[in-house]
């Protein structure tokens, strides 16, 4: 009977506690809705009067809150239905982005799209089609792909979410070349050789052997190529060792450069460049009457060359072109290596080129393994009996995250293997004391037990 009687009197204390509550909200509600009636007229939600009907990207309808898995380098083609539901829509917008793009204030045509204003009657509806592109250096991770509606009416947006999972590239794309360089001059003589630098980025989702670049100019039937072993996923290597001489009886006029990528067996990709051969003007000595030497030698190298530290190097490849008349003997020579690794010249630093022949010989740059990463200055000497010329390249040592690991390893288990050691010569050399002090402990019992 008791607990009854405290019961009924907590909930008695409870309603007399809820009573001027709710006299206090209804007295608030009324005052807002008093000065809203006098100063600002009501203006409904968008979701009342307006709303997204319907969402379809590349032709499958994408509930908000969808997850959605896409591609680097996927073009995405969104479709947006509007409807306008209880009053007109004026001056109104749809606007699609992927956010989480690094680099979306320089390429925004990429991941952002935008319709142009435009009127809609009430109960109507229209649809809008905006493209976007997954860019092909997005990094793999998870972004979101928004879709809002608004317009000069409304008081807030209506807001589409997706979860986009971004995936590598399909195999179709997943390497691209991202630089083209050709040396020393897009403008060239007939007879004289062009050096060519391909970097190429794996962006897939697969390592990748057996990457081959091709250089070619087509309209004059020259070619040449360079392979590589091993690409791995979102690693990038650089093709330097490709040279192609122009034919001395090549026409002035303008020619088409194509690099092209072969990878995956049946997959390639290309990009191409233009370069213009003009008339060769010819070369003499000083005195205007030699037939040999450097004043009769085209000499054609890169102006840099990378260099991966804890690699087996880098090849530097070197054109020589006698243009004179005679037979000439060259000498070549790098310094400026010694500090940071070693340069060796294949197949020799020293060969004969008989009137107009020409030879292609490969500076090969191995660095130290304890080389510091930067730009380092070497330079190469070519030498053709009395007259030397002297030039300058930059190996741009990279450090590789890899070597580091493995070298780090190394030296662990090196420590490792010398504190083991150590611990076995202790405990056996603790063993040894041990056994001779036993030994003369029981030598000392027999001779007191004798006598």
């Amino acid at each position: 009977m008791r607990n009854q009687f405290k019961f009924a009197g907590a909930f008695l204390l409870v309603v007399l506690l809820l009573i001027p509550m709710g006299f206090a909200t209804t007295g608030v509600t009324k005052d807002l809705t008093a000065k809203q009636s006098v100063d600002i007229p009501p203006i409904p939600p968008p979701s009342l009067y307006a709303e997204i009907k319907e969402v379809k990207i590349n032709g499958d309808i994408a509930n908000n809150g969808d997850d959605l898995y896409v591609q680097r380098g996927d073009k995405l083609t969104v479709r947006v239905t509007i409807k306008a539901n209880t009053q007109d829509l004026q001056d109104a917008t749809v606007w699609a982005a992927i956010s989480g793009y690094r680099y979306s204030s320089y390429d925004s045509s990429l991941v952002m799209a935008q319709s142009p204003n435009f009127n809609l009657p009430q109960g109507e509806q229209r649809s809008f089609d905006l493209n976007l592109e997954v860019p092909i250096d997005m990094e793999t991770k998870d972004a979101k792909l928004r879709i809002i509606l608004y317009d000069d009416n409304s008081n807030s947006i209506i807001t589409y979410n997706y979860q986009l999972s971004i995936d590598g590239s399909g195999d179709s794309k997943s390497v691209e070349i991202t630089d083209f360089y050709i040396s020393p001059s897009e403008t060239i003589e007939a007879g004289r050789a062009l050096s060519f630098k391909v970097k190429v980025k794996n962006y897939g989702t697969n390592d990748l052997s057996d990457v081959k670049v091709q250089v070619s100019i087509p309209a004059l039937d020259i070619q040449t190529f360079e392979t590589l072993d091993d690409l791995k996923v979102d690693e990038s290597q650089s093709f330097e060792a490709l040279l192609l001489r122009i034919p001395q009886d090549a026409k002035p006029g303008d020619y088409q450069v194509i690099a092209t990528v072969e990878f995956d067996k049946y997959q390639q990709t290309e990009k191409d460049q233009t370069i213009t051969v003009i008339e060769p003007k010819g070369t003499t000595t000083t005195d205007g009457t030699g037939t040999s030497g450097l004043s009769k030698t085209v000499v054609t190298m890169p102006a840099s060359v990378d260099v991966n530290i804890g690699t087996q190097g880098s090849v530097y490849p070197i054109l020589i072109e006698n243009k004179g008349s005679d037979q000439q003997t060259y000498v070549l020579s790098a310094t400026g290596v010694s500090d940071w690794g070693t340069a060796t010249f294949e197949p020799s630093s020293v060969f004969v080129l008989k009137a107009g022949q020409t030879q292609t010989v490969y500076l090969k740059i191995v660095p130290s393994q304890d080389a510091v990463a930067g730009d380092k200055v070497m330079k190469i000497t070519i030498t053709a009996g009395n007259e030397m010329k002297d030039s300058t390249v930059i190996a741009a040592l990279h450090s590789s995250s890899k070597t580091n690991t493995s070298s780090v390893g190394l030296k662990s288990v090196l420590e490792w293997f010398l504190i083991i050691l150590v611990a076995i010569l202790i405990i056996l050399g603790l063993v040894v004391v041990y056994k001779k002090m036993n030994k003369k402990d029981s030598n000392k019992d027999e001779e007191q037990s004798y006598y």
